[in-house]
């Protein structure tokens, strides 16, 4: 692979490209309750503080949350996925409304040093790990990629989510495990657009990640719980809710890299 720094292609490791096939059908999905009134205050709220930091998006997308962390005043702002049709994209969007971000394609399991950041966001990066060894295989490549102290900020699948009560239709998501037991931990995650966008993921347990997240250097993990907006409530209803509260399907997950010298 070669240095993605300066927006150069580096070639993607994985056999299944699912967001190539789903391409721009996948910023629908923006548009979903959960998405609109969940997923995006919560991510947002991971880069709250970004003012004149430099961020690395691993698992951008189609550069929603980065150009957002650039518009939030972050000083150098970098987004990698591992889609040429995701990059495509969000190099689309830069053309037309020019804020300085800078893409790459790459591979969050075979990444190299792409510079030293302050911030690392990983909006459902971590569920494409099929093993706790790709997990920690990924966490020390965010490691690499972030200064001592560095902070990483995850969104991810709630490792406790209760597939035995599956979420009502109404908010635009299902979430399911996948019944081939060649492929344990696998789910599926269905977008409730038109068309339907669905792809699969892993479900690794909390302490996966914490053990994956402890051996690649960092310290201080955390779990919180994701935010509900305002406007959420306003819209809906506080009762429309009360599924979503009972069983949650995401989660953050904050850790920060561990400084020379300091307990883990």
């Amino acid at each position: 692979m070669t240095d993605a720094a300066d927006g150069s292609a580096v070639r993607p490791s994985h056999d299944d490209l699912q967001y190539d096939r789903i391409g721009e059908d996948y910023e629908l999905s923006k548009l979903l309750p959960l998405t609109m009134y969940v997923e995006r205050p919560s991510v947002l709220g991971l880069l709250a503080d970004v003012r004149g930091k430099s961020v690395l998006d691993l698992a951008c997308g189609t550069g929603v949350y980065t150009r957002h962390a650039r518009r939030l005043g972050a000083e150098r702002v970098l987004g990698v996925d591992i889609s040429p049709k995701m990059i495509e994209a969000c190099r689309a969007a830069e053309e037309r409304a020019r804020l300085g971000v800078e893409y790459a394609v790459g591979d969050a399991s075979a990444l190299p040093r792409l510079g030293e950041f302050d911030v690392l966001l990983a909006a459902y990066l971590f569920n494409y790990a099929a093993s706790p060894e790709a997990l920690e295989g990924m966490a020390r490549n965010c490691a690499r990629n972030l200064r001592p102290g560095g902070a990483l900020r995850a969104f991810v699948a709630h490792p406790d989510f209760d597939f035995g009560h599956p979420l009502p239709e109404r908010y635009g998501f299902s979430f399911e495990r996948e019944p081939d037991p060649a492929h344990d931990g696998r789910i599926r995650v269905t977008a409730h657009t038109d068309p339907r966008v669905s792809f699969c993921a892993y479900l690794p347990s909390g302490r996966a990640f914490e053990e994956a997240f402890a051996a690649a250097g960092f310290r201080d993990c955390a779990w919180e719980p994701v935010r509900l907006s305002v406007e959420g409530e306003l819209e809906h209803g506080p009762a429309y809710w009360d599924d979503f509260r009972a069983n949650p399907p995401w989660a953050v997950f904050r850790c920060v890299k561990r400084t020379e010298g300091s307990a883990g």
